[in-house]
């Protein structure tokens, strides 16, 4: 009887269910409770572990991706970007040293413009004799273009003196620096004066080369700390002119009628890439203007030991 009485009204049976069961819903949910029932505690005891569960297992698959699977060709990728790394700072390299070298051979071929007195070849420094105590002591030069030099000629660069030809070797000439103990060159201090001979010092442990002047009575004015020291030509080896190097202390030793100046070279040797060599040069114009009389007595000097002797 209750069956056929469901079969006969299941659709009104349905539907009430359907309108009614959601408003029973609401009703039993809206109202206020003061803590949670048996049921829903039991449901939460069964499904908390399943949750936390399922959370981790979401964790290890989105870890697994993003670090591995996500990550395929991230190495290799890697490799390529470091590879074109080391070739732009290959290149950047490269274009600075060639930017710096246009510099060098910019300056220098201003300078031999200005001296055009000078005849004058380029050659590239292709060696370098260092002491213990990293003192440059030679520098050696590739002359296979240049079949005019020869021993004794001036090497010199836009900042001034460098030494002379020592030695040839083939292709390959040895220069003597100026502070190279048997260098010697007559020089003057412009406007101060005095004449003398710039010898180099020769020591281990001191780098430079010394100021030697006759009589302090020749001196018009006190000689100073940068005071530029000049080639006079006199020695018809190194063009006039030309930087020698510069005064460092303004006081001198004396060596009996000599005063002697300690000298910071013009031409850092370490760091010489190109220089000119002088194959021919004017002489010059003139001696230089006897210095005035002093009015004290005047040291006797053996013209033997003086610098043009």
């Amino acid at each position: 009887m209750i069956r056929s009485l469901l079969l006969r009204h299941h659709r009104r049976i349905l539907l009430v269910l359907v309108l009614v069961a959601p408003m029973l819903s609401m009703y039993f949910h809206g109202k206020p409770r003061s803590g949670s029932t048996a049921m829903e505690r039991g449901l939460l005891r069964v499904t908390s572990p399943m949750a936390a569960a399922t959370g981790a297992l979401e964790d290890a698959i989105v870890g697994v991706w993003t670090g591995y699977v996500d990550l395929v060709g991230v190495s290799e990728r890697n490799a390529e970007l470091e590879a074109q790394n080391r070739e732009l700072l290959g290149e950047a390299l490269r274009s600075r040293a060639q930017a710096e070298e246009l510099r060098r051979v910019k300056r220098l071929c201003g300078f031999r413009a200005a001296k055009s007195e000078l005849r004058t070849v380029p050659a590239k420094v292709v060696g370098r004799e260092v002491s213990q105590f990293f003192r440059v002591l030679r520098v050696r030069l590739d002359i296979a273009e240049h079949a005019e030099v020869k021993e004794g000629l001036a090497v010199v660069t836009h900042d001034g003196v460098v030494g002379r030809i020592e030695k040839l070797a083939g292709d390959y000439a040895d220069v003597m620096l100026v502070t190279d103990a048997r260098s010697a060159a007559h020089a003057t201090i412009a406007g101060k004066g005095v004449v003398g001979t710039a010898r180099g010092k020769g020591k281990q442990k001191e780098f430079g080369v010394e100021f030697v002047h006759l009589d302090r009575a020749e001196r018009q004015e006190s000689i100073l700390p940068g005071d530029a020291v000049l080639t006079t030509g006199h020695d018809r080896v190194f063009p006039a002119g030309l930087e020698i190097g510069h005064v460092t202390e303004a006081s001198p030793s004396r060596s009996g009628p000599y005063f002697e100046y300690t000298l910071t070279p013009a031409v850092t040797f370490a760091t010489l890439e190109e220089v000119l060599i002088v194959v021919a040069h004017s002489a010059p114009a003139g001696d230089l203007p006897a210095p005035e009389a002093s009015r004290g007595r005047r040291l006797r000097v053996d013209p033997a030991n003086t610098p043009d002797g």
